[in-house]
């Protein structure tokens, strides 16, 4: 155990450290003009523009840059913002426990509609209600984020303006209130991520069934509800949880348009507040938070398997 674990946290050390000099490199490609630039103004000359870049260590080597930023990083200084003079880390402090809520709220909501619509899905397989429960599933996946956010928003305007608050409120002011105005948003992320979960389950759960022990359970007379949703259930988790590990990174790293349409001050809209001032200090940082939330999740999943299934370690 102490091997397998030692072996992932190795390789998140060193995929974080690699998506680190490919955040940071590509970030200066992905933000037009320069930090400098747009300090200077519009109407500034480039002698004043060079004087900026030098004051900031933008006239040294790209690879000096990054060994200073990444010296910083590790040690957890993630530098000032030269457009907004604002600390990068402080910026994210505030920023990212709200991306990180919605993304676990609507991870919650995925898998409390997916895991069992699937395990029903795979234990009827081939029959209507298989069917039934599926195609709805999959034309809620069909329609694209902003669809979804932006019907939700309009139901909420119309028929829920008890329930929905349109103001960001933290939890730590009002738990009530901070329901109210993460909860739809949740649902707008959940929802569509729940027919994932549902299919990678049913999948999973097909094959378990279909497996000679489970065939050697039932003709020892052990209750058909408990072959489902305990022997075959737990044998088909191990997909199910690497699917779920994925998709909570993915919906920390992919919430800007839901972050967008309901106003929500996360990371995601963050991100493209940074793109658009060519903030490109704050958005390196940012960009990294979200590379590492979402190694962050797949480690947890891959520490939490072989309690699952102890025979993963020996793989």
């Amino acid at each position: 155990m102490i091997l397998y674990l030692a072996k992932k946290l190795t390789g998140a050390a060193g995929v974080l450290l690699a998506l680190s000099a490919l955040v940071f490199f590509a970030g200066r490609g992905l933000v037009p003009g320069s930090a400098a630039s747009v300090i200077a103004g519009a109407k500034a000359s480039p002698e004043t523009i060079a004087a900026i870049e030098r004051d900031l260590g933008l006239d040294q080597p790209i690879f000096r840059q990054y060994l200073d930023w990444l010296w910083g990083a590790l040690r957890g200084d993630f530098g000032v913002s030269p457009i907004s003079g604002q600390n990068n880390l402080d910026v994210i402090a505030q920023q990212a426990p709200i991306s990180l809520e919605l993304a676990l709220i609507g991870l919650v909501i995925a898998v409390a509609i997916g895991l069992p619509v699937g395990v029903v899905a795979a234990t009827h397989s081939g029959k209507g209600i298989d069917w039934g429960i599926r195609i709805p599933l999959l034309i809620v996946f069909a329609f694209p984020g902003f669809v979804s956010g932006s019907a939700a928003l309009y139901l909420a305007a119309q028929y829920l303006t008890n329930l929905y608050s349109a103001s960001y409120i933290p939890f730590s002011e009002s738990a009530v209130g901070n329901l109210q105005t993460m909860l739809l948003p949740a649902l707008a992320v959940g929802i569509p991520t729940a027919p994932l979960v549902a299919q990678m389950t049913r999948s999973s759960m097909i094959e378990v069934l279909a497996q000679p022990h489970i065939t050697t359970a039932r003709t020892n007379g052990i209750a058909e509800w408990r072959i489902r949703y305990v022997y075959a259930l737990r044998a088909a988790l191990p997909p199910v949880l690497t699917l779920i590990g994925f998709i909570f990174g993915f919906l920390v790293g992919g919430l800007f348009i839901v972050e967008e349409i309901f106003s929500l001050p996360g990371l995601g809209r963050g991100v493209l507040d940074s793109i658009s001032n060519r903030d490109f200090s704050q958005l390196t940082a940012q960009a990294l938070v979200i590379a590492g939330t979402f190694i962050l999740g797949n480690l947890l999943v891959d520490i939490a398997l072989p309690f699952v299934d102890r025979r993963i370690i020996h793989t």
